[in-house]
Order: structure tokens, then C-alpha cells, then sequence
């Protein structure tokens, strides 16, 4: 490499997961085919990968704009509730499925706890995440109305631990949060009902994910600056930017190379990250832009 031109590492464990490569794989197929898709609730938090798949016909709607006259409705990585699907066979779209199989593993356990819990009359799914995250709203639409969501420890302690539990996480969630809050839950259960087979834990959250965190710092604490791209509303991204801001404080999120500054040394080793919702031809977009910056000034 030109001793004129940083180091410039893309994180080979940044980008998308496997669902959403899996979900947009399956759009563009069935887009070369039918050369339009409505898919219900935007794809991913980025808005430059949006933009390429409304470029390549797709559009982004809600369920007040799915009628009969229909033609193709995608349904992303998060899932949708079993509500949606009877609303779309009502009126006779033709659907393309995208979502992730892990949370579709995860849906059937949700509805088989709650099925459980339902006829014998008592017990509780419990389920940790984002309210309104569309993850959730699908594992919610899998209950028997026994579900009760949590978003933190405070939340937790209105839980009535004389009842059986089963607590869920969504794919995504926070896998130190979610630990402590299981500890919690079965801690607080075992005091009201002094049995440790009251509550059912099950470890909901995608390996891929849970893995991102300690490989993140890894690459933010072997290089000396890094640039986090994430779409704005990412919950991820933010989430991710700021374990490795943790590490390195000279971690600056862009969205796309607009947002790029003047932040950089000939002897920086530069690594570029992203969230679960960036593509990784935008962070290949980034290094690019980066590297021609240094190019230019020789």
C-alpha cells in the first residue's frame, strides 16, 4: 500500500446479519420478477439502502395501504403477527415472506408458552424488548393475551412472581441487560415461591448478534480511529456506536460519506463499522471515499 495512503480495515463482522441478507435477497429475486414489491414497514433502519431498493421498485407502505388490488406484499426480517397474514389471505395478495428464521423459531416458542400457559389457566410470557418495535409487535400477536412486555428491571418488578413465567427475549435485545434481568426475574420468583422450576428462561437472542459486541471492541480497540455508519434511527446502530465510543473515543457515526470530516492522520489505522441494518457496499462506499481524500492531496 501507498505510505502516502492509512490503513483502512472494514469490521468483517459489521453489516448486515444473515436474516436481513436473507430477507433482501429474496426481495430483489422476486423484484427482477415482478419488478414491484410493498413491502409493509421500511426494510432496514438505513436510509441509503432503502433508497437503492425503492430504486430497484420497491415500496415501503403500511398496512391502511394493502387492498385487495394488491398485487406483491413483502414481509420483512421482523416477522408480522398472525393478524397481518389473515388480513393479506382476505384479500388475496400474493406474499412474499422475508422473515428472519430465527425469529420465526422464536414466534412458535412465544405461541406455544403462551398456548401452554393458556390452558392451564395460569402463567405468564414475559418477553424483554423495544414497545413498538415491529419484532415485538409480531411476538406479541402470538399470545393468548398472557404476554406482558418488559423493557427494563424496572418494569420487571410489577411482575407477579407467585405465577410461572417464561421470558423471551427479541433477537436483538441487549445480552447483559437481558441477563440481568433473568436473574431478577428467577431470584424474585424463588423468594415468593421458594421453587427454581417456576420460571422458564429461554436465551432468545441471535448468536449473531450477541457476538457482535465483543468482536466490535476487539476492532475498536486495534484501531486508532473508527467511523460507525448507521442509518439515524437505528436502535442497533446507536447502541453499537456507543460500545465503541466505550473503547475508542475517537469513534465519529456517519450515515453516509457526506457526513465525513476532517478526522484523519497518514498514520491513523482507520477502521470502518456499522450496525445490523448497514449494507456493506456503503461501508465499502466509506473506505473509498476515505482513501481518495488522501489520494487527492498527493
Amino acid at each position: 500500500m501507498n505510505s502516502t495512503i492509512p490503513i483502512i480495515d472494514i469490521d468483517p463482522s459489521a453489516g448486515f446479519c444473515s436474516g436481513v441478507n436473507r430477507a433482501i435477497r429474496i426481495a430483489e429475486e422476486n423484484l427482477e420478477q415482478s419488478g414491484q414489491l410493498h413491502c409493509l414497514g421500511n426494510m432496514v433502519h438505513n436510509e441509503a439502502e432503502l433508497e437503492r431498493l425503492k430504486s430497484l421498485g420497491m415500496n415501503f407502505v403500511n398496512q391502511n395501504d394493502i387492498g385487495p388490488e394488491t398485487e406483491h406484499v413483502f414481509i420483512r426480517a421482523h416477522g408480522e403477527p398472525p393478524e397481518t397474514y389473515r388480513m393479506l389471505e382476505e384479500n388475496s395478495n400474493h406474499v412474499v415472506d422475508g422473515t428472519c428464521p430465527v425469529v420465526l423459531r422464536l414466534q412458535r416458542k412465544v405461541k406455544e408458552s403462551s398456548r401452554i400457559f393458556h390452558e392451564k389457566g395460569s402463567g405468564k410470557v414475559v418477553i424483554y424488548g423495544k414497545p413498538g418495535h415491529p419484532e415485538i409487535i409480531g411476538l406479541l400477536g402470538q399470545t393468548y393475551g398472557n404476554a406482558i412486555l418488559v423493557k427494563n428491571i424496572d418494569e420487571a418488578h410489577q411482575l407477579d412472581f407467585s405465577e410461572p413465567m417464561a421470558v423471551f427475549a427479541q433477537t436483538t435485545a441487549n445480552e447483559d441487560d437481558y441477563n440481568l434481568l433473568c436473574r431478577f426475574i428467577a431470584e424474585q420468583s424463588f423468594l415468593k415461591t421458594a421453587s427454581q422450576h417456576n420460571v422458564e428462561i429461554f436465551y432468545s437472542i441471535c448468536r449473531q448478534m450477541s457476538q457482535r459486541v465483543p468482536t466490535l471492541r476487539g476492532f475498536a480497540k486495534s484501531h486508532d480511529i473508527i467511523i460507525f455508519v448507521s442509518g439515524s434511527e437505528s436502535s442497533n446502530g446507536k447502541y453499537l456506536a456507543g460500545i465503541s465510543r466505550e473503547i475508542n473515543p475517537r469513534t465519529y457515526v456517519v450515515k453516509d460519506v457526506t457526513e465525513i470530516g476532517d478526522w484523519f492522520q497518514i498514520t491513523d489505522r482507520i477502521g470502518i463499522s456499522g450496525a445490523t441494518s448497514t449494507p456493506l457496499w456503503l461501508m465499502q462506499s466509506v473506505a473509498d471515499y476515505i482513501k481518495s481524500s488522501f489520494e487527492q492531496k498527493q
